[in-house]
């Protein structure tokens, strides 16, 4: 995987949908930061119990915190997922399964167009190389590695020593390929924490829907709300014995779902954020790299799009690939305008002067970080230069200065970090890092388009659309759904919007409620989401879900899966 793939990735998710506010007439004066606009994101090291007493009544105990912690998976490297009963059943999204659906395809089968449906148990097919990761412990090293750093004399010297500490403590807690530790730097390196991952191996596809239900509406329909798609896949985990795996952590189903104002979390591993930045850094991403980015993506998706209508038999082989760099494409178009939105960004700004207040209010906080925001500032003026060096230059010579720069950056992110961990400690949570964490929100309608946006949509809305646009693609839909069976509901809800802080990697994402029973099962944000790279905004409701009673009436009354459906409502195998 090239390195322009990993980065869109890392920031794709499906999900950083912009939320532009009307900028006429306002005084940016008395635009004030707002509590949450570092966002919700909230680590399993740190859990903000208080605040969930006090927003919602409710105080998780430990044991609370460790079941849903142990129930929650990062799928592959690039999404969520959880166990949904006590046989290893998996549970995330169609789309970050449908690499999966290719791999164990066979001769004659179209699964993309068809779905994949294991009947029995026997027919769950092993997918090769697919991999689930369960995080099983959390080591605080922060002592360790801050005083390695510490002993370094110049910032390469620190980047050196910081790695050979990493790298060693990775080392001591992991255990072959079933074990392996990831030492995640939390606050841009105001904490460190060993994760330690049980890895699982044998992971085998269970339920796949076709290709048409599990990405409706296709790319248009891609970060919009109202939505009506089944973009679920569930899988399997087997144990060294080639039984499936006994667990004693999972999530219960839920038959009743949740309500508009009740509420729910989001358990999983957001890709990544820069909430943290400086206003300079954001400045600088704004009008040097995220539109430098954008033109690389929108080059290679022009290619993609002039291959495919040259070679019409590559379009099902080259799709997947042409979805991911669409998806980021309009990413990439969104966080742009975002950091284009003087409201958004005069809110980032009064939290910077409120921060460095604080830190100036305090002598030994001035003597240890009061330079820092003028140092990166003569960081991103550096890497200005050498942007604007590079037009007509080398762009191999530009990235070689930038990672030289980005060495010193990132010595003093550190500091940064270390200041904001002192200012604010765990009031705020640390930039996403592809690494667990548990966003609260509620279900709630919106005001969009001079109309209203409903909480949840139900299945007649996607016969609406597939009538509405002729039936054509990409709102056309297999006949299964056009012949459903009597007992299929239409009006049973399908897909919901709610408050939770998501992005990039929290695609497959649990819904719960406070009983830790699946109530949804996250899959996009909407436009308005876009900003979220940079800010989080609960004025508008963000993550699109499909809701848990949508699920299990297409899994019993569509599909016939009866016993994929009796497994999730038993919470194990019953037959």
């Amino acid at each position: 995987m090239n390195s322009l793939k990993k980065l869109i990735l890392l920031l794709f998710v499906v999900l950083t949908p912009v939320f532009v506010y009307s900028q006429a007439n306002v005084n940016l004066d008395t635009v004030k930061a707002h509590k949450f606009d570092n966002g919700k994101m909230w680590t399993f090291d740190f859990p903000p119990l208080d605040y969930f007493a006090s927003e919602y009544g409710f105080r998780p105990t430990q044991e609370w915190m460790d079941k849903v912690r142990m129930s929650a998976l990062r799928f592959a490297d690039y999404c969520s997922a959880s166990f949904v009963s006590e046989d290893g059943l998996v549970m995330t999204n169609h789309h970050c399964g449908r690499e999966s659906v290719s791999q164990v395809q066979k001769e004659g089968e179209d699964l993309h167009q068809d779905g994949f449906i294991a009947a029995k148990l026997e027919d769950e097919r092993k997918v090769p190389g697919l991999f689930v990761d369960q995080l099983v412990k959390i080591i605080d090293v922060t002592k360790e590695v801050q005083s390695a750093i510490d002993k370094g004399k110049d910032a390469e010297e620190k980047d050196d020593f910081k790695f050979q500490t990493v790298s060693a403590i990775e080392k001591k807690y992991s255990e072959g390929k079933t074990v392996v530790c990831q030492v995640v730097t939390l606050y841009n390196g105001g904490v460190y924490s060993a994760y330690v991952y049980k890895r699982y191996n044998d992971v085998r596809l269970v339920f796949a829907p076709e290709d048409q239900a599990g990405f409706f509406g296709g790319d248009p329909d891609n970060f919009t709300y109202p939505r009506y798609n089944l973009d679920c896949t569930f899988f399997r985990v087997y144990d060294e014995n080639g039984k499936p795996l006994k667990v004693d952590n999972f999530f219960r189903w839920s038959s009743d779902g949740a309500g508009p104002g009740e509420p729910i979390f989001v358990v999983g591993n957001p890709g990544s954020t820069s909430r943290l930045l400086t206003m300079s850094q954001l400045e600088y991403n704004r009008d040097v790299y995220y539109p430098l980015i954008l033109n690389y993506v929108n080059n290679f998706v022009d290619s993609l799009k002039r291959e495919i209508a040259k070679n019409p038999e590559k379009e099902k082989e080259l799709n997947n690939t042409l979805f991911e760099y669409t998806n980021s494409q309009k990413v990439f178009k969104g966080t742009v305008k975002g950091l284009n939105d003087l409201v958004l960004m005069q809110r980032k700004r009064d939290f910077e002067k409120n921060f460095k207040a604080a830190v100036n209010a305090n002598p030994k906080l001035k003597e240890k970080y009061g330079k820092v925001w003028d140092n990166i500032a003569a960081i991103v003026k550096e890497k200005r230069e050498a942007y604007d060096k590079m037009k007509g230059g080398s762009f191999r010579a530009m990235y070689s200065k930038l990672n030289e720069i980005g060495k010193k950056e990132g010595f003093y992110n550190e500091i940064l970090g270390r200041a904001i961990f002192d200012v604010y400690g765990t009031s705020i949570p640390p930039d996403a890092t592809f690494t667990l964490r548990i966003s609260d929100g509620v279900i709630k309608q919106y005001d969009y388009n001079g109309t209203t946006a409903p909480a949840k949509t139900t299945f007649y809305g996607l016969l609406d659309r597939y009538f509405s646009f002729d039936k054509q693609y990409p709102w056309s839909l297999n006949s299964r759904w056009l012949n459903a069976p009597k007992e299929f509901d239409f009006g049973t809800p399908f897909n919901f919007i709610s408050t939770n802080d998501i992005i990039g990697g929290n695609s497959g994402s649990p819904m719960i409620n406070k009983n830790a029973e699946i109530v949804g099962l996250v899959f996009d944000g909407n436009i308005e989401s876009m900003p979220g790279e940079f800010i989080y905004t609960d004025e508008v409701p963000t993550t699109v879900s499909v809701d848990s009673r949508g699920l299990l009436e297409c899994i019993n009354d569509l599909y016939l899966l009866k016993r994929l459906g009796n497994e999730l409502q038993n919470g194990k195998i019953t037959e």
